[in-house]
């Protein structure tokens, strides 16, 4: 997707942008787009690498900075912090997520907070903190990534997290209401399965073959197919869109 200053002078926060997946392909594909990134993940030392590897690939500001999505003081500092340096968050991606498949009967609950918290809270709690500031300034974006799990089970007893999927969705349509006149928008997207280290320790490479062909487009998902999506809602391209939670699952899962 070639989008060379769509971005131009926008501050974004990504959360869980380190690893090798949709988070640092978001990030890279949203400073390409003229668009200086914060991103953040929990290990600090791996964050302010990834983050100064996307500076000199791209040629944007790139910050990296640590954080537990779950601490909602270290939220607070983080966005005051961005706030003070850069003056502005035109666009927050709650990107953060984790999974613990079991059977419900068999889920604990510290299993069932974490995954929540991580997953849901997280997302709500990087809101909370950064819609006071768009609404005062009459303009931003927020994308949630969510799951294709939130309307179908593509992983066995994926139940805490199909479930909290299921309440991103809920969470960004709800706000999109509430938000809209303030010239602030909030939209989804919802990866089908996306390969990653992470993936690969619940599904096996050979399943999640086959699972890709036979998808109606027959094809992997990669991360940039995700990070596309983000950067046509995060633009101008999606300027009367709101509330929406699109599918990137090559087919996989069609809503109607």
């Amino acid at each position: 997707m070639t989008a060379a200053g769509a971005l131009d002078g926008q501050v974004a926060l990504i959360t869980a942008a380190a690893g090798a997946g949709i988070g640092r392909a978001t990030a890279r594909t949203l400073a390409l787009a003229g668009a200086d990134v914060v991103i953040t993940d929990l290990d600090a030392g791996r964050t302010a690498k990834v983050a100064d590897a996307l500076a000199e690939e791209t040629g944007r500001k790139i910050v990296g900075r640590p954080l537990d999505v779950r601490d909602e003081a270290a939220i607070t500092a983080l966005v005051d912090e961005v706030l003070a340096d850069r003056g502005r968050i035109d666009l927050l991606v709650n990107n953060a997520g984790t999974s613990e498949p079991a059977p419900l009967w068999e889920t604990s609950t510290e299993s069932w907070h974490r995954v929540l918290d991580v997953c849901l809270t997280g997302h709500f709690l990087l809101m909370r903190a950064v819609l006071p500031h768009m609404i005062e300034r009459g303009s931003g974006c927020i994308v949630n990534i969510a799951s294709i799990e939130a309307w179908t089970d593509v992983i066995p007893d994926n139940v805490v997290y199909q479930t909290a999927k299921s309440g991103v969705v809920g969470l960004t349509r709800a706000t999109a209401a509430q938000v809209g006149r303030f010239g602030v928008r909030v939209n989804g997207v919802a990866p089908g399965l996306v390969p990653n280290p992470f993936l690969s320790r619940m599904i096996p490479a050979d399943d999640l073959r086959r699972l890709h062909e036979r998808a109606p487009l027959q094809h992997t998902i990669t991360p940039e197919d995700i990070a596309n999506a983000v950067l046509f809602l995060a633009g101008d391209s999606g300027r009367s869109i709101t509330g929406e939670t699109i599918n990137v699952s090559s087919g996989a899962y069609m809503r109607a």
